[in-house]
């Protein structure tokens, strides 16, 4: 909710890569079973990467079953002091903590501590949720279980931002959090939440009886020998780390509250290590770490059933299909997860069937669509290695803009199309207009036309010519499907089919809500590096939009929905949607925060 979202899937393939330019060394080829071939040519490319991104830090890691192929670090963890990264310099980890907490989770359900299917409730007593969508409240308590919580399908908002910094004890969450509104129904759907990572933290903790550090370090890092991987602690405090970079500069590092779902630091070279635990069904060095039933668990897909998914296959922790991102070749199994903010971007992708993966780390945070890329041209190289054989994917060569047939929507289309979505990315605008269909989407105006295939591509032109480089915005396919009565926006990427977005019509506005209208900022917060200030409301074409604001900084506009009186909606599903809002006496109320009203175009209505 009013975040900047990094790290999401389908984001890169969306808005990353805009205007990007040049291309990176070509690989040569790759004789069977010459890894020194791939790990010479990523020497070269490597270097290239981190000078056109200006990334000051690497760290890369490479698997093939239970060996270590390769393990190297390029750049500097502290370009002040000149500090040099090696395989043994730990990053920040960000979203791929969630494999970790999701494999220590397990561990406890093996040992009966934990039960995939039980309540969380049953665990974390004090833990109890409302929802919209049950009529007994009991009902809705006990839908939230621990199979769902890292499959991302509990219904929980995706984050909790008052407090998000601050350090208190991870076993404080399930009261914090006590009386949270769900977001969606649970079970219907994946969508992604921090804040349900954060409760199964509190789970391994009150079932193990440990601090969560000590039960990770005693079930997972130590015998994995994860020597450089802990939760807890800054890079300031302790050898090893590096420092994150945001625009060249140097970042403070920050609390992280929700450890179990983004708080892990660690290296390449440890997660190689858990990697390889996964390939060898639970094993490492004859030592059994974990059950093999529990790993076909965590790679057994958790979302069947659930239409609005679509392409995306979700396990227990790992997405098990690229959502749109591009493959690494058509049929291979992929599995995933990546890892975003706080001045960092990392990836881990496996493949299962051939077993082999690939690990990155960089301390940049404009480093994921490079991070992301590389991850997947390198996994091509290895399975060229492994085979012999070149690997590519349908749609290796990117299509030239503008080289295909591309025409404008009729009339008729125009008119079904036009209206406004609710997106994880903000509000995506389609008009008509009597020449052409136009979109708007978080600060981008294009051209919408049809390709030859039947489907919206986004275009601009520059002096009347279709040159205008988009990126991953201009590759990707849109339409509009009915699905359960929703008109969904989708989006094809890489033969995948994902939903983008719904589209909303303005719904009655109660004079309550109305009178919302206005300007608000955050009462009684001394965070440090608070996500959030303040928000306004305004009224646009029939509809409420609601936008957070950081300092001087407008974050994300979204569709605001009153459901009753007291309460709305941020209208669609997804990342971030679904959250509520609440009337307060003196403004509003958002994801932990109160807000006073500090502008108004009218005087408020007092209730």
């Amino acid at each position: 909710m009013f975040r900047t979202l990094r790290g999401i899937p389908l984001l890169g393939c969306l808005l990353g890569s805009i205007g990007c330019h040049g291309q990176p060394p070509a690989p040569p080829p790759i004789p069977k079973g010459d890894y020194n071939a791939i790990i010479r040519y990523l020497q070269t490319r490597i270097p290239w990467e981190m000078a056109r991104e200006q990334v000051p830090g690497l760290s890369i890691a490479l698997v093939n079953g239970q060996e270590l192929i390769w393990a190297n670090g390029f750049g500097v963890a502290d370009k002040a002091r000149g500090v040099p990264v090696t395989p043994n310099t730990a990053f920040r980890a960000g979203a791929i903590s969630k494999l970790l907490t999701a494999t220590a989770a397990l561990q406890l359900v093996e040992q009966q501590q934990l039960a995939l299917d039980a309540p969380i409730q049953q665990t974390l007593r004090e833990f109890y949720v409302r929802s919209r969508f049950h009529d007994d409240q009991a009902d809705a308590d006990r839908a939230i279980t621990l199979r769902r919580l890292l499959s991302h399908q509990s219904g929980l908002p995706s984050e909790h931002l008052r407090g998000l910094r601050n350090t208190f004890a991870m076993g404080q969450m399930p009261m914090r959090m006590s009386g949270v509104w769900l977001s969606t129904p649970p079970g219907s759907q994946v969508a992604y939440s921090n804040l349900g990572y954060a409760l199964v933290g509190a789970a391994i903790e009150r079932s193990s009886g440990k601090a969560f550090e000590t039960q990770l370090q005693n079930s997972l890092f130590k015998p994995l020998k994860m020597n450089q991987s802990s939760f807890v602690g800054v890079s300031a405090h302790v050898p090893h780390r590096a420092l994150g970079y945001q625009d060249g500069s140097a970042s403070t590092d920050a609390q992280v509250r929700d450890l179990a779902a983004s708080g892990l630091w660690t290296s390449p070279k440890d997660l190689s290590r858990y990697v390889q635990m996964l390939f060898a069904q639970g094993l490492y060095n004859d030592t059994r770490v974990m059950d093999r039933a529990s790993i076909e668990q965590m790679f057994t897909q958790q979302n069947i059933g659930n239409v609005l998914d679509f392409d995306c296959q979700m396990g227990l922790g790992w997405f098990l299909s690229p959502c749109g991102d591009k493959p690494v070749s058509p049929g291979i199994r992929t599995f995933q997860h990546s890892g975003g903010g706080d001045d960092f971007a990392a990836q881990v992708t496996v493949l299962p069937d051939q077993q082999l993966a690939v690990i990155i780390m960089a301390n940049d945070s404009n480093a994921e669509d490079m991070v992301v890329a590389l991850s997947t041209d390198t996994l091509r190289l290895m399975l060229q290695a492994q085979t012999g054989a070149p690997v590519c994917a349908d749609d290796c060569q990117a299509p030239k803009h503008g080289g295909k047939l591309r025409q404008v929507p009729a009339a008729i289309d125009r008119k079904r199309l036009a209206g406004f979505y609710a997106t994880a990315w903000g509000v995506f605008r389609i008009r008509d207009t009597p020449t052409r269909l136009s979109g708007e989407l978080a600060g981008y105006t294009f051209e919408l036309l049809r390709d030859e295939d039947g489907w919206l591509r986004a275009q601009q032109k520059v002096l009347g010519f279709w040159l205008k480089d988009l990126g991953g915005l201009g590759r990707v396919q849109l339409d509009v499907v009915t699905v359960q009565g929703r008109q969904i926006l989708t989006a094809r990427s890489h033969g995948q089919r994902v939903a983008v977005g719904e589209r909303i019509d303005p719904p009655p506005l109660p004079l309550a809500w109305a009178d919302t209208v206005g300007t608000y900022q955050v009462l009684s917060t001394h965070e440090p590096d608070a996500p959030l200030s303040g928000i306004s409301v305004r009224l646009e074409e029939g509809f409420l939009v609601i936008r957070g604001q950081l300092h001087d900084k407008p974050l994300t506009d979204y569709i605001l929905l009153p459901v009753d009186h007291a309460h709305a909606v941020l209208a669609g599903n997804g990342y971030g949607l679904g959250d509520t809002v609440s009337r307060q006496v003196n403004g509003l109320s958002a994801s932990g925060y109160a807000f006073k009203r500090t502008q108004s175009p009218h005087k408020p209505l007092i209730f």
